[in-house]
């Protein structure tokens, strides 16, 4: 655990933004190497509409995290502000990133899903930093267990499920993945429900051996939304299927 890279005097350069910061930036770079190469989007709509997307998708992501932990920030409303500290929920985020997606599509009047094919990979990629900037920073750590992999954090006295890590190799595999099947995509829109099933399945799994805000009927907050974007997500995808290419 390093919540905090380097210090320069009273400056903090904090892991947690850090590693979300690099995530970003390498994923803004290989997305304009590979819209120059291949000639959509164009490179300067891609940084608009990552900019858009990185924009909206945080703010849904904290205020996700505030309403899930609402009584701890009525009591500290200064907190909200403090997102160096971590506090972003991932299915928040991607619910108001997809409205800010669809607004600058519209605007540049791109194809929605074509263009949505195209940035969905790079949303992984940039996710399995931000996990990693989760381990470092000390939050959503996993289960008390004893396996040989088993971490400890200074404020938990027990060794944990590095869950963290779990997720960022996850997501990794997943941008690996999603990269080379595009290739092999038959209809516009694959790619991306691809991503939401797999998402949803790897999270739902994680969510087993990760410490819960809270349960309902045995699963986790995150287990339901999980299992709401799978369901979108597969009647989205056998609806395109049945489209003629």
């Amino acid at each position: 655990m390093r919540p905090i890279l380097f210090s320069f005097g009273a400056i903090h350069l904090y892991s947690y933004g850090f590693s979300i910061a690099f995530g970003v930036l390498l994923s803004l770079f290989l997305m304009r190497h590979r819209a120059a190469k291949e000639g959509f989007p164009k490179p300067d709509g891609v940084v608009d509409i990552a900019f858009a997307v990185l924009v909206w998708g945080f703010l849904g992501a904290r205020l996700f995290y505030v309403i899930q932990n609402f009584s701890y920030y009525a009591a500290e409303p200064l907190k909200i502000l403090a997102v160096w500290e971590g506090g972003l929920i991932f299915y928040g985020g991607a619910i108001t990133a997809l409205l800010g997606f669809g607004l600058m599509v519209r605007k540049q009047k791109c194809p929605f899903w074509k263009t949505l094919d195209f940035f969905v990979p790079y949303v992984a990629l940039t996710h399995a930093f931000g996990r990693i900037g989760c381990f470092l920073n000390g939050c959503c750590y996993g289960k008390s267990c004893d396996l040989p992999w088993a971490v400890r954090f200074p404020e938990i006295p027990h060794a944990v499920h590095p869950t963290q890590l779990y997720e960022a190799f996850y997501d990794l595999l997943l941008f690996v993945f999603l990269i080379k099947r595009r290739k092999r995509a038959r209809r516009e829109g694959e790619i991306s429900l691809l991503y939401f099933l797999l998402y949803g399945m790897g999270r739902y799994m994680i969510e087993f051996v990760r410490e819960p805000s809270w349960m309902w009927m045995g699963l986790t907050s995150n287990q339901w939304l999980s299992v709401a974007i799978m369901v979108v997500a597969f009647i989205f995808f056998q609806s395109r299927q049945r489209k003629a290419p």
